[in-house]
């Protein structure tokens, strides 16, 4: 499936193009500055899609244009559009037709007599308005499989959430996918990913976290984990609790919450709980995947990484895969109400020379006894991963 499209027309785009007069500043910088996202809106002429409105303080020093991308890439070429020029002393525009519910990545882009002087980016999330009309609906097989999960849930008489995206197409299915389930230590791939986007940025090294890292994931450890949380807060941990929610709502999941540390309820952020939900989880999966939130040298790194889960803990999504390999993060623990088990990751399998991937948010609480889940949830892993092995052979 082709990616990185951010507008439903190259006509509603041009459509969007309002500039306003400037206003007085009083003193010029030298790069275009204070980049604000003031007002988001769905469309109602354009159902689908989202009208943005931007304002800046231009730098002045020649004619303008706007850099907008769906990857945290450094604007590489070819993977962002660029919209200009304008003059030099515009300072607001309006940009319809973005697609919703998605990160995107903007800046400004001034050519001056020295040279092009990009200002600093900012990302901002689009809301979600209903369906976004540039993924493909399920097809028929795909739907069949979603029916049979319903099955398979509603005979296991458990609490369950399972979510699916076939990362070839963007179709995705879901049994209870938007309902708030307790995540326990899955919810802790937020901060490996809050951690992986620092080392994109050099805000410290691989050897300072790498360890960390492998040990979170290998036996979903929440002591690590919470010394990453403190790391990525450069050394607080409530920065980290507000960087890691930063994230979520940078990714555009309103509903999921970090609140607190998995296995620190006192270290609160809210006094509340933490919330994911399946498809919501699914989201951020695609994100990493696709390499829009990370680039992909550090996609694969934290992919790799969460390939490092021991054995004792293999036995929800891993069990039921028949080849291929699964980067995944469980969470597991004892509620007032009965046991919580998940496990989220990308399964990856090569046939004829072709990567092919899907992603997978399994959830269950409320569970009665230790361990009751797993023949659901190797049922629900075996079910989807029979589809795709026949899908694509």
């Amino acid at each position: 499936m082709a990616r990185g499209l951010l507008f439903l027309s190259l006509a509603v785009l041009m459509a969007a193009f309002r500039p306003s007069a400037a206003a007085v500043v009083s003193a010029e910088p030298l790069v275009a500055s204070q980049i604000t996202v003031s007002a988001q809106g769905c469309e109602t002429a354009s159902p689908g899609s989202v009208s943005t409105t931007i304002s800046w303080v231009p730098s002045r020093r020649g004619d303008q244009w706007l850099d907008i991308s769906l990857f945290n890439n450094r604007f590489a070429p070819g993977t962002f559009i660029g919209l200009g020029p304008f003059p030099a002393e515009t300072n607001r525009f309006v940009w319809s037709g973005l697609r919703p519910g998605l990160t995107h990545f903007l800046r400004i882009n001034t050519r001056s007599p020295f040279g092009w002087e990009p200002s600093q980016s900012i990302a901002f999330a689009t809301p979600a308005c209903g369906p976004d009309p540039a993924l493909p609906q399920p097809n028929g097989d795909f739907l069949g499989l979603r029916d049979r999960l319903a099955a398979e849930i509603a005979a296991s008489g458990l609490n369950a959430a399972v979510a699916v995206t076939d990362l070839q197409t963007g179709e995705s299915i879901d049994v209870n996918g938007d309902g708030s389930r307790l995540p326990g230590c899955t919810i802790n791939f937020f901060v490996l990913l809050s951690v992986v986007m620092d080392l994109q940025e050099g805000l410290y090294g691989e050897g300072e976290v790498g360890d960390l890292i492998a040990r979170t994931v290998w036996s979903s450890n929440p002591i690590t984990a919470r010394d990453l949380l403190r790391k990525t807060g450069m050394g607080d941990l409530g920065a980290g609790l507000v960087k890691v929610n930063d994230l979520l709502d940078l990714l555009g999941l309103s509903v999921s919450t970090y609140d607190h540390p998995p296995a620190y309820p006192h270290e609160s952020l809210q006094g509340s709980i933490n919330v994911l939900t399946a498809n919501e989880m699914n989201r951020a999966l695609v994100a990493l995947y696709e390499a829009r939130i990370v680039e992909p040298a550090w996609r694969d790194y934290l992919l790799n990484k969460m390939m490092g889960v021991k054995p004792g803990l293999q036995y929800l999504i891993p069990a039921g895969v028949g080849g291929g390999v699964v980067s995944h993060k469980n969470g597991f623990f004892a509620d007032y109400l009965g046991w919580v088990d998940n496990d989220a990751g990308v399964v990856m399998f090569d046939r004829g020379g072709n990567r092919y991937a899907y992603a997978i948010s399994f959830f269950t609480e409320n569970v009665s006894y230790k361990y009751a889940d797993i023949p659901l949830g190797q049922t629900v892993s075996r079910l989807i991963w029979q589809y795709f092995s026949s899908r694509y052979y």
